[in-house]
């Protein structure tokens, strides 16, 4: 099955690498890269619904606009893959959106899921 990965970069080389080593399985991934400094870079994405967003921590434009909280809002659930090319690991995020009407829910969500 293809997935779908959008790559959100303000063009670094570290992220043009990647997006071409992963073009390399065209059977296994659906690519698109989208500019972080797009002033609707997050509806664009949002329009796309990937699998997964690979984001560029390295580019201050990411850590700048604050797209990893942008996005989680406005897509819960979505895999949010964190790459830095001063890194030899990956950092995957996702969230969840639970219901809290009351204090007691909120406190149960916090002992569902401890650090």
């Amino acid at each position: 099955m293809q997935m779908h990965v959008v790559i959100v970069s303000g063009h670094s080389l570290f992220a043009e690498g990647v997006a071409s080593r992963l073009r390399q399985h065209p059977q296994r991934v659906r690519l698109e890269v989208m500019d972080a400094r797009q002033p609707d870079v997050v509806i664009q994405i949002a329009s796309a619904r990937p699998s997964a967003v690979i984001l560029d921590t390295a580019d201050p434009d990411i850590t700048k606009l604050c797209l990893l909280a942008k996005l989680q809002l406005a897509l819960p659930g979505l895999k949010v893959i964190c790459l830095d090319s001063g890194q030899d690991r990956v950092q995957v995020m996702t969230s969840e959106q639970l219901p809290a009407g009351q204090v007691h829910d909120l406190l149960d969500v916090i002992e569902r899921h401890p650090s």
